[in-house]
């Protein structure tokens, strides 16, 4: 008699869901855990993404360029875990460079922190373009070449709607947040249309502009008031100087012009040889006013210069030692000033202010030197 053959029973070949749904959730969450704190790419040497998260971009907005960066697989779980931190409200806007390979969570705790002062780069006012450029491309890690190049591009100006021959004096003085990296485009974009948006500010609602000036004939005239003064409130007088002389037909005989001419920063001292130097940007040589900015102005000299100080007789001024400047409608007066700031403080009657009057001293017409 053969033994009986053991079945299974009933019970064994039930199907268990429940065992199944637990291990179908046991699988879920590993994926989910692995997408969310394991690095989503390679560890490159030395790479990194730079990621510009906007004023007014939505929580959707900064995982879609965290995507297209390559720095997460996909832009659900960032916006989940976002959420479940309680960071989705904490984003700070700036510019931000992480290696490929940083987990979500430690995106989201740098976009809540924001950027520090270390990764912001301050342009003061004042600087020429080729000033600019030194300072952008030692902070960002550019060669100065590739700045310099993108400056004088044609097809890049006209984009931006700068009818100019480069970007002297529509870079913005500011602190930006540039961390290295970033690309000249990017920066000089950024610059330019804040430079913009200022000029498009300060003119809107007006009829008409003070001798019916462009805005880049404006913006000129504000890198000469930039060069020239030393305290705010006296900047609107100047440009109301060099308004009277742009509308009497005289020479604005503006010595920072000479400066940049000869390739000197705009506040650099002068001589007399310089004064003679043949260049479009010699104020001393040539009517009118430069065919552009000689500098980067700030946002207090564009405002003097589109709404200068009020109709006056003033024709000159010489600067007094103690960083202001004495005014005169006449050159008998400002000849006057002039050897009252001698006797003053002797020792600036230096080389500059005699060469200075000694370039003056042959013209027939009234057109004397604005500075000293």
């Amino acid at each position: 008699m053969t033994p009986a053959r053991r079945t299974a029973s009933p019970r064994s070949r039930r199907f268990r869901p429940r065992r199944w749904a637990l291990l179908l959730l046991v699988g879920v969450a590993l994926a989910i855990a692995g997408h969310l704190f394991l690095p989503a790419g390679p560890f490159p040497e030395g790479g990194r993404r730079v990621v510009l998260v906007e004023h007014g971009q939505t929580l959707r907005d900064v995982a879609n360029e965290l995507e297209r960066n390559g720095l997460i697989r996909g832009t659900l779980g960032f916006q989940v875990l976002a959420r479940l931190m309680g960071l989705d409200r904490s984003i700070k806007a700036g510019q931000y460079a992480f290696r490929p390979g940083t987990t979500i969570p430690a995106l989201l705790r740098a976009f809540a922190r924001g950027m520090s002062g270390l990764n912001l780069v301050t342009i003061p006012e004042g600087l020429t373009l080729k000033q600019v450029i030194e300072r952008l491309a030692a902070h960002l890690n550019v060669p100065p070449a590739l700045f310099d190049s993108l400056a004088h591009d044609r097809a890049f100006l006209d984009s931006l709607e700068v009818d100019a021959p480069s970007l002297e004096g529509y870079l913005a003085p500011n602190s930006y947040e540039f961390l290295p990296g970033t690309s000249p485009e990017v920066a000089f974009r950024t610059m330019a249309q804040r430079t913009q948006a200022l000029l498009r500010d300060q003119t809107a609602g007006r009829d008409s502009l003070p001798l019916s000036l462009s805005l880049h004939q404006l913006l000129t005239l504000a890198s000469i008031v930039e060069c020239e003064a030393q305290v705010d409130e006296e900047r609107p007088r100047i440009a109301r100087v060099y308004l009277n002389r742009l509308g009497r037909g005289m020479k604005l005989q503006a010595d920072p012009t000479v400066a940049y001419a000869v390739g000197l920063p705009p506040r650099s001292r002068i001589y007399l040889r310089q004064l003679r130097a043949d260049s479009p940007y010699n104020t001393y040589m040539r009517l009118g006013l430069p065919p552009g900015p000689i500098c980067n102005p700030g946002h207090a000299s564009i405002e003097a210069s589109i709404n200068p100080g009020p109709e006056s007789d003033d024709l000159y001024f010489v600067a007094n030692g103690r960083g202001r400047h004495m005014f005169s409608g006449t050159y008998e007066q400002h000849l006057a000033n002039i050897r009252e700031v001698r006797s003053a403080a002797p020792a600036a009657a230096d080389t500059l202010i005699a060469a200075r009057d000694s370039a003056a001293a042959g013209e027939p017409s009234p057109a004397k030197p604005a500075v000293p």
